[in-house]
């Protein structure tokens, strides 16, 4: 039997997985900034730049047009945003040893096209399930890093947790969500997740000492065992 590798399944995951920010009220402010009501910002943190149907954006956070996590945010465009609901851009996705995705991101010059993005970390443990009868085809040890671009020593530890972690743990509850949801996933009971402001190598005593990556990041970290259910596109044939 040739079975897809995990890499690809928690890949067609992330990418599947709809990232949708529910207007509650939008108020024109007159100056071509909109002001957002909603109870979910997604990954959203301020001075972040971002397109709804052709026009840019940028969200602000200044005297009067403060971001509010889950709450409210602010937005410069030249037309206020048209239907109930804005629907960001899908995380971008990343797998391998450090060495390998740290020169990976390094060939990509726009933080645009690498963040924020979800980091597996290998080399990974799949333990397989070899009954027959069994609906779980493996549990896969995860380690899934959500990480968005900071401001590095520039940023306070508040603002790492402001405009980093809090929108990368939104992103992490809302794919424990998906795979709840997902008829490729099986039941899991824990799942942990690990703040990391200034994500880097980390000690116990110092904590993160240096970058892992050359970006300045923050983020969370997602530790799971996920059960993995068999398919049937898995291949039975035997190729000669």
């Amino acid at each position: 039997m040739v079975k897809r590798e995990t890499v690809d399944i928690v890949g067609d995951l992330i990418n599947s997985m709809s990232i949708v920010i529910n207007i509650n009220t939008i108020v024109d402010n007159l100056d071509n900034t909109y002001t957002i009501e909603t109870c979910n910002t997604g990954y959203l943190f301020p001075n972040y730049k971002f397109t709804i149907d052709g026009v840019n954006y940028k969200v602000l956070d200044e005297v009067g047009k403060d971001f509010v996590f889950n709450e409210k945010f602010t937005i410069e465009g030249n037309t206020i945003p048209t239907g109930l609901v804005i629907t960001l851009p899908e995380l971008k996705y990343y797998h391998g040893t450090v060495i390998a995705t740290k020169s990976e991101l390094d060939k990509k010059q726009l933080s645009v096209d690498k963040f924020p993005m979800v980091y597996l970390l290998e080399v990974l443990e799949d333990n397989f399930n070899n009954e027959d009868d069994s609906r779980i085809d493996r549990n896969s040890n995860l380690r899934l890093f959500f990480l968005s671009e900071t401001a590095g020593n520039d940023w306070s530890t508040d603002n790492h947790y402001d405009y980093s972690i809090k929108p990368m743990r939104n992103m992490v509850y809302n794919f424990i969500n998906y795979i709840n949801n997902s008829n490729k996933i099986g039941k899991f009971d824990t799942y942990k997740a690990i703040n990391h402001a200034k994500f880097g190598v980390y000690t116990a005593d110092k904590g993160h000492t240096r970058r892992v990556f050359n970006d300045d990041l923050s983020g969370v970290e997602l530790k799971i065992d996920l059960p993995i259910i068999k398919t049937k596109s898995d291949c039975n044939n035997i190729c000669n």
